[in-house]
């Protein structure tokens, strides 16, 4: 299916995080990769105040100026969860990175390896639950939906993709430790 401009702004400004090793958004991905499409949406989004971010193999938007105190108050407020889940997920996987497959399966053994009462004090807090069913349902729920792991059947609850866009999440859990 092709692509323009059109969509591919649809998309990146719903704030979604356009990783190349995406299925579902695979198109967008290649259209961004092609360095005159790249251009051209970064020229457009300048005259609106914003910047085409394409790092590492993933693509978001962001304002041209920097977050002033309010504004980055309010991205961590937004982004706190995942930012704990992704702490978490590096906590139980300190190697996972884009394109690793991860496992529900592997993810339940880690954690009962683990066997941590910080780790589960992490996850009622973020889930409001010591349900363990309703708190990895909702994790990786969490994970799918901000764009870090894609399935990789539709029919299977088990396997997920790592998206290229863990890497921004990590970046930032890196630079405030």
């Amino acid at each position: 299916m092709a692509v323009g401009l059109d969509e591919v702004f649809k998309v990146l400004s719903k704030g979604v995080m356009v990783s190349i090793n995406s299925q579902k958004y695979l198109d967008i991905a290649k259209f961004l990769m092609i360095d005159e499409n790249f251009e051209e949406l970064e020229l457009l989004l300048k005259k609106i105040g914003f910047r085409l971010n394409g790092e590492n193999g993933y693509f978001y938007i962001s304002k041209l100026e920097k977050m002033n105190e309010s504004e980055l108050n309010s991205f961590f407020n937004n982004h706190k969860n995942i930012i704990v889940c992704i702490a978490i997920l590096k906590q139980l996987f300190p190697y996972i990175d884009r394109s690793h497959i991860l496992k529900q399966s592997d993810f339940i053994h880690q954690l009962k390896q683990k066997d941590d009462d910080a780790l589960n004090k992490k996850f009622e807090f973020l889930f409001n639950t010591s349900d363990q069913m309703i708190i990895l349902d909702k994790f990786f729920e969490l994970l799918e939906k901000s764009f870090i792991i894609e399935r990789k059947k539709l029919e299977s609850k088990d396997e997920y993709l790592v998206l290229g866009s863990l890497e921004y999440y990590a970046k930032i859990i890196e630079s405030a430790t």
